[in-house]
């Protein structure tokens, strides 16, 4: 064994300063306190779907694409209001 060299092994230990998960809140209708029922309302939407016609005639979608070019408003599910701005 050669001197000066330690059979301890060591390790480097860094410490970091907390850092805060971004957490989300439940949305909660202030209306009517719903908390689980919501739709979205997609304004001015094109969809395009691409079908295959198979030998015995029916159409098999193959690939679907959706262009939006107004806005998307979020609805309550209960009393219908329109809560968009809790919606992040």
């Amino acid at each position: 064994m050669e001197k000066g060299v330690s059979q301890v092994k060591t390790h480097k230990i860094r410490i970091r300063k907390p850092f805060i998960l971004p957490r989300k809140e439940k949305i909660v209708c202030p209306f009517c306190g719903n908390s689980e029922e919501f739709y979205e309302i997609v304004e001015n939407a094109t969809f395009y779907i691409y079908y295959m016609q198979t030998e015995n005639g029916n159409l098999e979608p193959l690939e679907e694409e959706a262009e939006v070019l107004g806005p998307v408003r979020f609805f309550c599910g209960v009393c219908h209001s329109d809560i968009t701005h809790l919606k992040k």
